[in-house]
């Protein structure tokens, strides 16, 4: 059964499967090895790339017959990153020699098409520069072309001037064409960590949705990590919090760039936990009265919100089949009576 248009337009490419990370945590060759089975399954279209720290690029060589199967494989390196400047810069050199090595060990098999890494903790009178310094080693290293960095700040202290004047730095880089002719990438976008292992670890509401309409103002593209197992916000007892859904996030900054909402409005999609407020359609995508057509969710989830980690392809999978967004594998046809010989 071919998904709906509008469930499509929301859903495609948008896990990037991170099985090596916690909770899950798996070996490596478990996890290359679900991620191949994955590409196989009925639901691969939503299956985006293969997350990875840099450094370990290397022990994938073992895998070479497994990447001639099918479509290229496509990667997500995960930077080393770095407390101040220079060991930040020092990590991103190793992070693009790994990757360069690896993608010209395997030739056209594997594509490494987004760097994510933390951004270090430098003053913000100091981003600009550091900006420089790394359109520079980009430059150096002759990074892919098909590269598109994410930087990950954190939300502590005054995070709200924090988020405003980084986003404001990347929107300047990304427009900037002598940087991006100079750094022989894509223009950079934001991380933003979701969850994690304790409540500590989850942004408010308040905070996401102060993210989102940030980098939707300042036309930043925004990835997501960690927390968003699941499709619709919920109390989670393991944890002792109220996780988000990626129903809720995708789906606020689908609505948000395709209406030009505010942040108020944004943060009432995040706080939804009714699944039956959300519908996907072969229309589009919809939360209560307000719409985006199957294009305008495709266009926002290509240039805005464009995938996030997680260590399990099958809970996501799982939670939207009992939602009843996606088929059920295991179920049995049922018969249907048309009459004809021997009826």
């Amino acid at each position: 059964m071919k998904p709906a248009a509008g469930l499509r337009a929301l859903l495609e490419r948008i896990i990037d499967y991170a099985g090596l990370f916690p909770p899950a945590k798996l070996p490596l060759d478990e996890a290359i090895k679900n991620y191949a089975r994955y590409r196989r399954d009925a639901e691969a279209w939503m299956l985006g790339r293969f997350v990875i720290p840099a450094s370990r690029l290397g022990e994938l060589e073992p895998y070479r017959t497994l990447f001639a199967e099918g479509l290229p494989f496509t990667f997500s390196a995960l930077g080393r990153g770095g407390d101040s400047a220079a060991a930040f810069l020092d990590g991103l050199r190793d992070d693009l020699q790994a990757v360069g090595a690896f993608e010209k060990r395997h030739s056209s098999r594997v594509v490494v098409d987004v760097l994510e890494v933390k951004w270090p903790n430098v003053p913000p009178a100091e981003t600009t520069n550091l900006f420089e310094s790394v359109a520079a080693c980009v430059e150096q290293h002759a990074g892919p072309l098909t590269l598109t960095p994410y930087f990950e700040i954190g939300l502590g202290g005054d995070w709200r001037r924090t988020v405003a004047a980084f986003v404001t730095d990347l929107k300047h880089f990304r427009e900037d064409r002598a940087f991006r002719k100079r750094t022989k990438c894509r223009p950079p976008g934001l991380k933003l960590r979701c969850g994690g292992l304790d409540a500590a670890a989850f942004p408010t509401p308040e905070q996401v949705a102060f993210v989102l309409h940030c980098c939707l103002c300042h036309r930043v593209p925004l990835k997501c990590t960690a927390g968003l197992h699941h499709p619709i916000r919920h109390l989670n007892d393991e944890v002792e919090t109220t996780m988000h859904g990626f129903v809720n996030v995708f789906g606020a900054g689908v609505l948000g760039q395709a209406l030009g909402l505010d942040e108020a409005k944004l943060r009432l999609i995040l706080e939804d936990e009714d699944a039956a407020h959300f519908v996907c359609d072969k229309h589009g995508f919809a939360w209560r009265d307000w719409h985006a057509t199957a294009p305008e969710v495709s266009f926002a989830r290509h240039e805005a919100v464009t995938s996030f980690g997680s260590c399990s392809f099958d809970e996501p999978r799982d939670d939207l089949r009992a939602l009843g967004w996606l088929p059920d594998p295991h179920a049995v046809p049922v018969a249907l009576d048309i009459g004809g010989e021997g009826g």
